[in-house]
């Protein structure tokens, strides 16, 4: 403790352990922001911006031929000395060749064939971690040489001259010089001026035509931690949807409901309409990537906007906060119509759970996670019965006691009570009744899901039910469906 302070004011970067090795806070945290900058009025300095675009391409483009020339040597002559997958080697050989790779590579920051080199062996990892079973989701395909016409613009600068001036409204980049933010800069100058945090990158990207600066920056947890729940004591429950972007049910019996604003859908009329001036442009030109541009930019703002209203009311009021463990991927295949799927794209659902993750653990907010094989729309939360409705309505009724629900609502309230110890239940009472087994007379797709912890998902037999690595419930609930009772 007695070095804490010295360390605190390098360590940026660094993991610190005790005499243990468990981890013990660094004072540091490490977020990101984005400003909107102009496009320069100069035409050399946005000749400039451009170049460095294309210089990361041609870094990139150069060690993917570079990795393939020697993978292909590598099959003809097993001796064959192959340049490391690395950022350090593959730069050291770009050292050697960029003279005769490009003789004009002075013109441009040595960040932006960094950058592309980086870019490169990020790529080639993930297609190796996927190959090799060590990456999860879809598999993930070699590289691909990069465009100009597909690949976005950008560069990223890890050294030299990057800055946040004191008028608030410049960002000085490498090479590049000073760049005019659209907006006020203060919330990351103040705390830079104070020497509060640490500027450890800067990206300059182009979307819609537009230019935007991201920086990450590390700043002390002592500042990002000043803001804390009004309502500590409080337990939050969240059930995203389609309908309502989410519906939040809390401890002390509120229900909140966050309307969806489904820019996508609200915007289709006048999407028609520029597609018609699309279909009148010529492909490539400015006129037609500004009215390509012009409301998928309006749609991205607004379903981001609505992400951080919602998951800054949650931080601000509430102490705890259970959220679903959503599949979205699984989501869209089961809408079934196309109109359905686009909706759940509209949504934007995935920005959810890791804005609220970075958000609460700011300001010292619990997140618990509910296991995503829990009925929460099919329990009722009074009685524990089943509900039933069609796939998509709004109401529901209890089998049990024939009361009409409102499906968000109810959700939110199994959500909100889900226990941690108790995972197939809603505060140890809700009773859980697995799917008809075959030849009992019950139907496999009676939407009842089932959620125990499972072995296995594959199965030889078509007809035979998955079960998992405990057997010991099948007696006891077989009998129970037998007898046609919840």
């Amino acid at each position: 403790e007695q070095y804490r302070a010295a360390v605190e004011s390098v360590s940026v970067l660094f993991r610190l352990c005790d005499d243990t090795g468990e981890q013990v806070p660094s004072g540091w945290t490490v977020t990101g922001t984005s400003f909107e900058v102009e496009w320069p009025k100069d035409p050399q300095k946005a000749s400039l911006i451009r170049s460095h675009f294309g210089a990361r391409r041609v870094a990139y483009n150069w060690a993917l031929a570079k990795v393939k020339s020697d993978m292909d040597a590598k099959q003809k002559n097993a001796d064959h000395l192959s340049t490391s997958w690395t950022l350090e080697a593959l730069r050291k050989q770009w050292n050697q060749e960029k003279n005769e790779v490009a003789p004009w590579w002075g013109e441009n920051s040595k960040e932006a064939y960094s950058s592309g080199i980086a870019d490169l062996v990020q790529a080639l990892s993930g297609w190796s971690d996927s190959k090799n079973g060590r990456r999860r989701g879809r598999k993930v395909g070699f590289a691909r040489f990069k465009s100009k016409r597909k690949d976005q613009n950008r560069v990223r600068f890890m050294t030299g001259a990057m800055r946040f001036e004191e008028d608030r409204r410049s960002i000085v980049l490498p090479t590049i010089g000073a760049l005019r933010s659209k907006e006020n800069t203060r919330r990351i100058q103040r705390h830079l001026a104070k020497n509060n945090a640490r500027l450890l990158n800067c990206t300059l990207s182009e979307r819609w035509g537009r230019l935007f600066v991201s920086c990450q920056v590390a700043v002390r947890t002592n500042v990002t931690s000043s803001r804390t729940p009004s309502k500590p004591n409080v337990r939050a429950g969240v059930d995203l949807g389609l309908r309502s972007l989410a519906t939040i049910a809390d401890s002390d019996g509120n229900i909140e409901v966050f309307p969806n604003p489904a820019p996508l859908r609200t915007t289709l009329t006048e999407r028609r309409r520029v597609g018609r001036a699309l279909s009148r442009r010529i492909p490539g030109s400015n006129g037609y990537r500004r009215a390509k541009a012009k409301l998928d930019r309006k749609s991205v703002y607004i379903r981001r906007e609505s992400i951080h209203q919602l998951t800054r009311y949650l931080v601000d009021n509430y102490g705890e906060v259970h959220i679903e463990d959503l599949n979205l991927a699984a989501m869209r295949q089961s809408m079934g119509r196309r109109a359905f799927r686009r909706s759940v794209s509209d949504a934007g659902l995935g920005g959810f759970r890791p804005t609220l993750t970075y958000k609460a653990k700011r300001a010292g907010v619990t997140v618990v996670v509910v296991d995503r094989f829990f009925p929460s729309s099919q329990i009722h939360h009074d009685c524990s019965g089943r509900l039933m409705g069609a796939k998509l309505a709004k109401r529901l009724t209890c089998e049990t006691c024939d009361v009409e629900v409102d499906r968000d609502a109810n959700a939110g309230l199994n959500i909100r009570d889900w226990s941690v110890t108790s995972p197939g239940l809603v505060e140890a009472s809700a009773l859980f009744v697995p799917r008809p087994l075959s030849g009992t007379g019950g139907s496999s797709d009676d939407g009842l899901t089932y959620h125990l912890e499972r072995g296995c998902k594959t199965s030889s037999n078509a007809g035979r039910t998955r079960r998992g690595k405990n057997d010991s419930w099948t007696s006891e609930h077989e009998n129970l469906v037998k007898g046609a009772s919840l």
